[in-house]
């Protein structure tokens, strides 16, 4: 069982990937309404996790461009 300092620290972890998917998605031109299901959260073993709910496909289909390509310099907001 983890104890209280484990979990903070998995928790902020898992809420500096949440503010930086966030970012990331925002910087690709994604809407507050659009990236609001983002998440942080911790499982029972301590391992931290970004829950990212549901994503217009749209803006998966953008995400999945920049991470085939590496980056956002190809590819800017729609």
């Amino acid at each position: 069982m983890m104890d209280v300092q484990e979990w903070r620290a998995a928790w902020d972890r898992a809420q500096d990937a949440t503010d930086a998917l966030r970012t990331a998605l925002s910087d690709m031109g994604a809407g507050e309404t659009q990236v609001m299901h983002l998440r942080p959260m911790v499982n029972r073993r301590g391992t931290a996790w970004v829950d990212v709910g549901q994503l217009p496909a749209d803006l998966a289909a953008r995400l999945a461009g920049v991470i085939r390509v590496g980056g956002l310099d190809d590819i800017g907001p729609s």
